[in-house]
């Protein structure tokens, strides 16, 4: 992994912190699916993507998923931050 790549797994116990009511397994498909947040105006496309491929995962949850993990990747590139 080079330094520029996100960890799934922080990202994924970052989002639990921050939405404990969303499944781990649904965290995980959605980041194990996508590899990296994708930019805000493909949101339809992923969630379209997501739900095809798992009809069990909430287009809700998966934009709520998206939207923390953007979050994520925001502060992981702060400097002070860890």
């Amino acid at each position: 992994m080079d330094d520029d790549e996100l960890d799934l797994g922080e990202a994924a116990a970052f989002i639990l912190g921050e939405r404990p009511g969303l499944g781990e397994d649904a965290v995980r498909t959605v980041l194990n699916e996508l590899r990296d947040p994708p930019v805000r105006n493909a949101d339809g496309m992923a969630v379209d993507l997501i739900t095809r491929l798992h009809p069990g995962i909430r287009a809700r949850d998966v934009r709520m998923i998206l939207d923390e993990w953007r979050e994520y990747a925001r502060l992981a590139v702060e400097e002070d931050w860890d």
